[in-house]
């Protein structure tokens, strides 16, 4: 009897499990197809591009790409009022300038999991090591910072 009802919760469970999903990115879903949605979007992108943000890692010619694309967007959007009343050459261009900014955010996003395959000493047998963008910048500025150290005598 048990066992029947475990089972029985388990399964509800996993039938469950995808509309939880499923409604958490529902939830982070932004529509900005007008240019007043817009420019609170481009507000909090812009946030998230400052020190401690999700994209602080942006280098400067990245940033200087993301900016020029969400403003050729905001002036899409302002020209013609919302996405519907867009001709298919302003939709196309507004399209682009989409892919290309989420490209460089998604490319340089703190939370971007980056899996490698290396063969810890010792061994031949080489094993997963998955870290965050930003574990692997904070490892990598720490070790500049230890280098740094070690060439001038200090501690």
């Amino acid at each position: 009897m048990f066992r029947a009802i475990s089972l029985a919760a388990f399964t509800l469970m996993l039938a469950a499990s995808p509309v939880l999903a499923k409604k958490q990115a529902q939830e982070n879903v932004i529509i900005a197809d007008s240019a007043e949605k817009f420019a609170l979007l481009v507000d909090k992108i812009r946030s998230q591009m400052a020190t401690g943000q999700r994209y602080e890692f942006l280098s400067p010619a990245d940033r200087k790409l993301v900016n020029d694309s969400l403003d050729k967007m905001g002036s899409l959007l302002q020209a013609n009022g919302s996405v519907e009343a867009m001709n298919m050459g302003d939709r196309t261009r507004l399209f682009n300038e989409q892919e290309r900014a989420n490209g460089i955010l998604a490319k340089n996003a703190d939370d971007r999991l980056i899996c490698t395959r290396v063969a810890p000493t010792g061994s031949h047998r080489p094993v997963t090591d998955c870290k965050t963008y930003r574990e692997l910048e904070e490892i990598h500025k720490d070790t500049k910072t230890q280098l740094r150290e070690f060439k001038r005598g200090g501690p």
